[in-house]
């Protein structure tokens, strides 16, 4: 019996919405910007004061919004609106969410509700319905993926090509798509590409795999993985004691190849040109896992509307 590689269910991570809410650090400072961006409240003025419409129009008292689906998605970031509240000083409303992070939302269901005073309802709309949008459409592409990979047992991993300052949200929206997070940033896993290898001069096989030895030795228990981008180098890799080889733009045929020579002892990642139209035939190759940003950059933002109700 051949058994999985001992690192394996380190790439078999998910972001949950708690680690979400306890990284205070950085999204208390973005929904702080974003707060600033649309109102530029005063200094001591809670931020939904300065909405000039909603003033000159003479609003107050309170009212109940719907956030409706337009079409069919999958949903993330129903928990947002508990962090966006309190950062807009809008304490008078409530929202209820009717689903959960992770389901399929179709046309014309109910998200969630609005209910409180009508002033801050309207200060919060634009940039919760921004929010909820971008991160259901990454969630969506995601699942879109993972659905090709189910088929062949093959795990979808996301990157680190994210839009700077997002990075936490729009991991978490992957891993509602069903895909698993891959290292958050450069301090919880080391990961040696091409750059590292260059700037390190290796010559040869033999010095690549002394070099990843003398890495894993200083790793202190790290998970070691190691950016390869020709067929040859796959046996220093192994013999260099890594935990896992990402396979850098090889075609469906080389990640095949690999996988046979690899025998299972180490994880093998797949990288590099990966989209939805050869996603199957990389899935067909049975490397551990794809990794692409596909769909965090390639991703739309998904239709929702907010009504309001009185």
């Amino acid at each position: 019996m051949i058994h999985p590689p001992s690192r394996i269910d380190d790439f078999r991570q998910r972001i949950s919405w708690r680690e979400v809410e306890q990284a205070t650090y950085l999204h208390s400072a973005l929904l702080t910007c974003c707060a600033k961006e649309d109102l530029r409240p005063e200094a001591g003025q809670p931020p939904w004061q300065n909405d000039l419409t909603s003033t000159a129009c003479g609003l107050q008292g309170e009212g109940v919004a719907q956030l409706i689906a337009r079409e069919k998605f999958v949903l993330c970031g129903i928990k947002l609106p508990d962090l966006m509240i309190p950062v807009f000083s809008c304490n008078e409303v409530e929202f209820e969410g009717m689903l959960k992070d992770g389901e399929v939302c179709n046309p014309g269901e109910i998200v969630g509700i609005l209910k409180g005073a009508i002033p801050q309802i309207l200060a919060l709309e634009r940039t919760l319905l921004n929010f909820i949008q971008r991160l259901s459409g990454i969630a969506t592409k995601a699942a879109d993926f993972v659905q090709i990979l189910e088929q062949e047992n093959v795990g979808l991993l996301d990157t680190r090509k994210t839009t700077p300052g997002l990075r936490i949200f729009e991991k978490f929206a992957t891993a509602c798509g069903g895909s698993f997070n891959h290292r958050f940033g450069l301090f919880d896993r080391i990961l040696i590409k091409d750059n590292h290898l260059s700037a390190a001069k290796l010559s040869d096989n033999l010095s690549l795999s002394h070099f990843l030895k003398d890495v894993k030795k200083r790793a202190n228990e790290k998970l070691v993985e190691v950016e390869i981008d020709h067929l040859s180098q796959l046996e220093a890799a192994i013999e260099g004691q890594v935990d896992a080889i990402l396979l850098d733009n090889f075609s469906p045929l080389e990640v095949a190849q690999a996988v046979d020579l690899n025998k299972n002892r180490v994880v093998l990642e797949a990288s590099g040109g990966i989209n939805q139209n050869n996603l199957l035939e990389y899935a067909q190759a049975k490397p551990h896992f794809i990794s692409t940003g596909a769909p965090t950059h390639a991703a739309r933002w998904v239709d929702i509307g907010l009504d309001w109700i009185r």
